[in-house]
């Protein structure tokens, strides 16, 4: 598992929402295409990004993640749901976190029988709130909207194009790997410009509008996995 965890000074201004800064994680999950013999193509969880500010010094932490194989996904999605079950009465931030975030998650939530412990977020969607006739969807854009400078090597589709080539450990994946956590990294260390800038162009986020996403599985679909389990504990070794 590849993890590396950071902590830098902040002076960020919270001029995002009616809230506390201290109460704002920033989300961001990385999936990629895994091809399977019979041609199915399967998004899996690759990576994410944490970052907030901690309370008790101030600092931003930021915590990024990957897997370097796929026999990990399971790993990273036990952590993914840890974080959001450690953080929940926080507001989970990120572009596109509600829709395409969320789903891939709860996709691979069922497809991999967890059971999570946590049963819902909140979340305050970048994508939905940032919304203007005159910006046009993606987080570079936003970042550049509101006069944050990035200077990315690589775009968010190299990620999902070739994450596969780490998880399979093709020639050269290492390579690929420090590409993708610079590219994180990047976004990461920004993200907080954000809330500082928010009211420079958007009004400030009502929190009491936020999104519930709900992380619980079908009572069918527990029920299955837990018959599941518990056959696989009376099964003789």
């Amino acid at each position: 598992m590849y993890k590396r965890e950071l902590k830098l000074p902040s002076q960020y201004k919270n001029n995002f929402y009616d809230g506390s800064i201290y109460d704002l994680v920033f989300l961001d999950l990385e999936w990629c295409r895994d091809f399977h013999k019979d041609g199915l193509v399967v998004q899996k969880i690759f990576g994410y990004t944490l970052t907030r500010i901690l309370e008790d010094s101030n600092e931003q932490y930021i915590k990024i993640q990957f897997i370097e194989s796929s026999t990990q996904e399971k790993k990273i999605i036990q952590d993914i749901l840890n974080d959001l079950q450690s953080l929940q009465s926080k507001y989970f931030i990120g572009y596109g976190l509600s829709t395409s975030d969320m789903f891939c998650l709860r996709e691979r939530i069922e497809a991999l029988d967890f059971i999570p412990k946590v049963e819902s977020i909140k979340v305050l969607d970048l994508q939905k709130t940032s919304q203007h006739p005159d910006l046009n969807q993606g987080l570079n854009n936003l970042f550049a909207y509101l006069g944050i400078p990035i200077c990315k090597k690589i775009k968010g589709y190299y990620v999902f194009r070739n994450g596969i080539k780490v998880l399979r450990k093709e020639k050269g994946y290492e390579a690929v790997l420090n590409e993708i956590y610079e590219y994180c990294l990047e976004d990461a260390e920004n993200y907080f410009h954000i809330v500082t800038n928010w009211q420079t162009q958007f009004p400030l986020v009502d929190r009491h509008k936020h999104q519930t996403i709900n992380l619980k599985i079908d009572p069918r679909s527990e029920q299955r996995i837990r018959s599941r389990r518990g056959a696989a504990l009376q099964r003789p070794s």
